[in-house]
């Protein structure tokens, strides 16, 4: 399933933007019999170059459940730029148009007390896709995976 997620993801979210890194993550319990498997994909407008590195990046964690036959996906959206209190406002507005159920995070890191040294801002949200049995469920799947690509290029865009 996963295989076949980052692929699907690949052909949907060409047309919004970048893919700018892919990595597999696979963890071991030493305690229980279990295998974690996770793909991390991270996404963006565009290529960034060292200029552009305040622009929002996705980063889309993808984890299999249920012997592979269904997968969570979980969307982590950051701005790095300093915002006023309305600025994130209006920004949670606009994402949450987009996905309702989408939350917002601030992080701040400080060096000095009463010093902010680095902030940001992480939208983020998660959904579960099931493997497609039926062409009906295929067909369902595809519009699924095209509404979500174009959300996130969307949510990258957000100012």
């Amino acid at each position: 399933m996963l295989q076949f997620l980052v692929e699907q993801l690949n052909e949907h979210l060409a047309s919004h933007g970048t893919i700018v890194d892919v990595l597999l993550r696979s963890d071991q319990s030493l305690v229980e019999e279990q295998e974690i498997r996770e793909v991390i994909l991270t996404f963006a407008e565009e290529e960034q170059s060292e200029e552009q590195s305040g622009k929002p990046l996705a980063t889309i964690h993808l984890f299999e459940l249920e012997e592979a036959e269904s997968c969570e996906v979980e969307v982590e959206v950051e701005f790095t730029t300093e915002r006023t209190a309305e600025e994130t406002r209006v920004m949670w507005e606009q994402a949450r148009a987009l996905i309702p159920k989408i939350s917002l995070t601030e992080k701040k890191r400080f060096l000095e007390p009463g010093q902010p040294a680095q902030t940001a801002y992480i939208l983020d949200y998660h959904f579960i896709l099931e493997s497609p049995k039926t062409e009906a469920e295929a067909s369902q799947f595809a519009r699924v995976l095209k509404q979500f690509s174009s959300d996130l290029g969307k949510l990258v865009r957000l100012s």
